[in-house]
């Protein structure tokens, strides 16, 4: 039986009867996550007990129906390099310092 129903808790948050399918690749299920959740799959950390998810093969995990996985991610995006790098007094010249 290579489809099961699991229980996926991320946060606070938890999504009941997510189908999961092993026929598949694990990263279509990180996609069915994607769109219950909004964390991009490659942020994502899916855990069993009995280990963790990977991106390419389902590996020994014994999955069940019912079975709750925990999900770890943050949906935000990574925060933007500024444009123009901050001057701290400690790296100012006595000119600079006398112009400020």
């Amino acid at each position: 039986m290579p489809v099961f129903t699991v229980n996926v808790k991320w946060g606070k948050e938890k999504f009941d009867a997510v189908e999961l399918n092993t026929e598949e690749p694990p990263m279509v299920f990180k996609a069915q996550l994607f769109a219950l959740t909004g964390v991009q799959p490659d942020r994502q950390k899916v855990m069993v007990k009995g280990g963790t998810l990977k991106d390419d093969e389902w590996g020994n995990i014994k999955l069940k129906n019912g079975m709750t996985l925990l999900m770890m991610g943050s949906a935000d995006a990574l925060p933007e390099e500024p444009a123009v790098r901050p001057m701290f007094v400690e790296d100012m010249t006595e000119e600079q310092l006398a112009s400020a």
